[in-house]
């Protein structure tokens, strides 16, 4: 099974690449516990202004750009952008917009982008594909919208947009004028039946692509669409990518793939060597495996290197679970065993899937109510001099804070 798997992933790569991968050993109901200060340090907190009207859910996702934070609020349907000092700038609701449409950051437009469907039209899988493989007919327009806000723009309005190929196909800027392509589907409307999982365009034409498949009747992909995930490194022109149903993280330089880690799960995590040879009779089969095998590996999604850790999120058929590798002890913890303490106020900062990351800066937003709990129990603990109104304001802030924060290198 495991010889299987390894061929698939390893599929058009060298026999010298192959031999370069670190393992990352991983059993996920025994992955170790230890002291939150071992891995995490240069916290910095970030009040964020309190504003009339501004409420706060439970989750809230934060992105940050050169000149913002932006807040996403996905039930409330709004965007909130802060400076990086916190100061408040404005609440932009796109409740207008219906259903359907997220912001999602560009960053080499500086743009907030809504893509989604036209409600006037239900496409079903079938016509998607059909749109796809004849989007430069102009009927094929007017089945979605686009619209944009410019934060090069300080009126930060929604304005509408004409919808592109890129937006389709969910391609996104690789670097400079390269783009990058990682979804993958099947279907028998194709009439050729190879594709890459991972493909490089410049302009309308394919630079290379990676890891071929077939998609009218490629058994992984049968009953569900897919895609790459791809992790920005601190250094320009360095990804990491994974790919679903695959334990190998690669390492692009530009447009040239090396695999560098493997993570190696116990069996019962392992996908069995059927998945990869007997299809799915149809969806609900597909769904019920899913269901019934929860913790088989899916896919690596979050994946960051620094001298001395690896953090890595791993979806598993129907969970996730959020890691982080030591690489002096070969030993991999599990993040929500890592403990925080006094000495890092009891924050939990590496668990939640709601962290995010510019460069080697970590970001998340907390709740106003734990700090402000915890130095009222902690009195001899200092409160940072950043947090030294918020701490004494009266009434006591509600407004969440910012938290940045480093992996120890």
């Amino acid at each position: 099974m495991r010889f299987l798997i390894l061929m698939l992933c390893y599929l058009r790569i060298s026999p010298i690449a192959q031999a370069q991968l670190q393992k990352i050993y991983l059993h996920p109901k025994s992955a170790g516990s230890e002291k939150q200060s071992k891995f995490v340090d240069s916290i910095r907190f970030i009040p964020l202004e309190a504003n009339e009207g501004i409420e706060f859910t439970m989750y809230n996702s934060v992105e940050v750009t050169n000149n913002y934070f932006i807040i996403k609020n996905y039930i409330g349907k709004s965007v909130l952008l802060y400076a990086k000092n916190g100061r408040f700038i404005k609440k932009i609701s796109y409740n207008k917009l219906g259903n359907g449409f997220f912001p999602v950051y560009d960053e080499r437009t500086n743009q907030i982008v809504f893509f989604g469907d036209n409600k006037n039209y239900t496409l079903t899988p079938r016509d998607r594909i059909k749109i796809k493989l004849d989007w430069s007919s102009p009927r094929n327009k007017k089945y979605f919208k686009k619209y944009t806000i410019d934060l090069n723009d300080t009126s930060f309005t929604i304005k509408k947009d004409l919808p592109l190929q890129n937006d389709l196909l969910h391609a996104y800027n690789y670097y400079d004028d390269v783009y990058s392509m990682g979804e993958i589907n099947t279907s028998e409307l194709y009439k050729d039946s190879l594709d890459y999982e991972f493909k490089i365009y410049k302009g309308n034409q394919l630079v290379k692509g990676l890891f071929p498949y077939n998609r009218i009747n490629e058994t992984r992909f049968l009953y569900r669409d897919e895609s790459i995930s791809i992790n920005k490194t601190d250094t320009p022109y360095i990804n990491f990518i994974s790919r679903p149903y695959c334990d190998t993280i690669y390492k692009m330089v530009k447009d040239s793939v090396l695999p560098v880690y493997q993570i190696v799960l116990p069996l019962e995590n392992s996908l069995p060597a059927s998945f990869f040879t007997t299809p799915f009779k149809n969806k609900t089969e597909r769904e019920n495996f899913e269901r019934n095998n929860g913790w088989m590996l899916h896919q690596v999604y979050t994946f960051y290197e620094t001298p001395r850790f690896v953090y890595f999120v791993i979806g598993y058929l129907n969970n996730f679970e959020s890691y982080i590798y030591q690489k002096q002890t070969n030993t991999t913890f599990k993040a929500k065993n890592i403990k925080p303490d006094s000495s890092q106020y009891n924050l939990p900062l590496l668990e939640d899937f709601r962290v995010s990351r510019k460069m080697d800066k970590f970001y998340k937003t907390q709740k106003a109510g734990d700090l402000v709990t915890f130095f009222e129990k902690n009195k001899n603990v200092p409160v940072p001099k950043e947090l030294d109104n918020f701490i004494k304001s009266h009434p006591p802030a509600t407004t969440p804070v910012i938290i940045e924060f480093k992996l120890k290198n």
